[in-house]
C-alpha cells in the first residue's frame, strides 16, 4: 500500500468520525429541545385528567356534561391553536437569520391574532347548550355542559397567548420555562378546582362552572408567568417584546440589531520621526500626507468614519 493510499484511508476515517460526531451533536440538541416540549404536552394532559378526576365525584351526568363541553370547546379552540402554531416557525426562521426584530414581530403578531381569534371561539363556547341541543343531546347534560363552558370561555385568550409565548421560547431554543410553568400549574389547578367545585375552604359551591373558572384562572396565571420570563429573563430580554408594544415602527433596534449597525472603532495615522505611519488611539478616518525621509509624499488612511482632506 502506497503512502497516498494510506493518507486517503486516514482521511476517510476522519471524515466518518466527524460525521458521527455531527450526528451525535444534532441528536443531543434535538432531544434537549424536544424533551421539554413533550413534557409540556403531558403536563397539559395531566391538568385535564385532574379536572375529570374531581368532576367524576359529582356523578355520571357531570362526567357526560364535561365530555360534551370538552368537545364543543376543543372543536373551536383547535382552530385557534392551528393559527398560533405559525408563531414558532416564523420566529425560528428569524432567529436563525439573526433578525431579532422579526422574532419579536412574530410573537407580537401572534398575540394580537390570538386576541382577535379568541372572540369567535368564546362566542361558540357561550352558545354551547344550543349547539348540543341542535345535535340531539339530552337537556340535562347539555345544560350542565353549558355551565362548564361558561367558566372555560373566558380563558380562551390567555390560553392562545400562552401558545404563542411557548412557540416564541421554543424558537429561540429555550423551551424550559414553559415546562416549569406547566409543572407548577398542575397543583395550582387542583388547588383551585377542588374548593370551587365542592364549595370547600369557605368558597361557594360552583359546580362545573367552578371547575371551568379554575381552569381559566390557571390560564391567566400561566400567561402572566410566561410573559414575565419573556420580559425579565435572559435570553428573552434581548427581544424586548413589550417595549413600545403599540408602535412597532418607532421602536428602537434591539441590542443584537444595534450591534450590527454600530460603526467600527475609528482612528487616524500620524507620521513618526522615522517617517513611518503610526496608528493613533482614536479619531475619525483621515487621509494624511506623510513626508518620509526620502522626501516622497505618501498618503495613508486608517479605519472607517468621515474623511478629511489631506494636509
Amino acid at each position: 500500500m502506497t503512502s497516498i493510499d494510506k493518507a486517503d484511508r486516514v482521511s476517510d476515517q476522519d471524515a466518518a468520525r466527524s460525521k458521527r460526531g455531527d450526528l451525535s451533536r444534532e441528536f443531543a440538541e434535538t432531544v434537549r429541545l424536544a424533551a421539554p416540549m413533550a413534557l409540556t404536552q403531558l403536563s397539559q394532559l395531566a391538568m385535564m385528567t385532574t379536572d375529570l378526576a374531581f368532576i367524576g365525584r359529582l356523578g355520571s351526568e357531570a362526567v357526560a356534561a364535561a365530555a360534551l363541553a370538552g368537545t364543543v370547546y376543543w372543536v373551536s379552540f383547535t382552530f385557534g391553536m392551528g393559527l398560533m402554531s405559525a408563531v414558532a416557525p416564523l420566529a425560528a426562521q428569524a432567529f436563525g437569520a439573526g433578525e431579532a426584530s422579526l422574532v419579536r414581530r412574530s410573537l407580537r403578531t401572534g398575540l394580537w391574532a390570538a386576541l382577535l381569534i379568541a372572540l369567535p371561539i368564546m362566542l361558540f363556547s357561550l352558545r354551547g347548550e344550543q349547539i348540543l341541543l341542535s345535535l340531539g343531546q339530552a337537556t340535562v347534560p347539555a345544560h350542565l355542559a353549558q355551565q362548564y363552558l361558561f367558566g372555560l370561555a373566558w380563558g380562551v385568550a390567555p390560553a392562545l397567548w400562552f401558545i404563542a409565548i411557548r412557540g416564541f421560547m421554543g424558537a429561540v431554543n429555550r423551551p424550559e420555562p414553559v415546562l416549569w410553568i406547566m409543572l407548577a400549574a398542575i397543583p395550582a389547578n387542583a388547588l383551585l378546582v377542588y374548593p370551587l367545585l365542592y364549595g370547600e375552604w369557605g368558597l361557594p359551591r360552583l359546580g362545573l362552572f367552578g371547575a371551568g373558572l379554575a381552569t381559566t384562572s390557571v390560564n391567566f396565571a400561566t400567561v402572566l408567568a410566561g410573559m414575565w420570563f419573556a420580559v425579565h429573563r435572559e435570553p428573552f430580554t434581548d427581544y424586548r417584546v413589550l417595549t413600545r408594544f403599540w408602535d412597532e415602527s418607532r421602536r428602537p433596534p434591539s441590542p443584537r440589531i444595534r450591534s450590527r449597525s454600530r460603526s467600527p472603532r475609528s482612528c487616524s495615522w500620524s507620521p513618526t520621526a522615522s517617517g513611518l505611519p503610526q496608528p493613533c488611539a482614536s479619531g475619525t478616518r483621515s487621509a494624511a500626507t506623510i513626508q518620509p525621509a526620502s522626501g516622497a509624499p505618501v498618503s495613508s488612511r486608517c479605519c472607517s468614519g468621515s474623511r478629511s482632506a489631506p494636509s
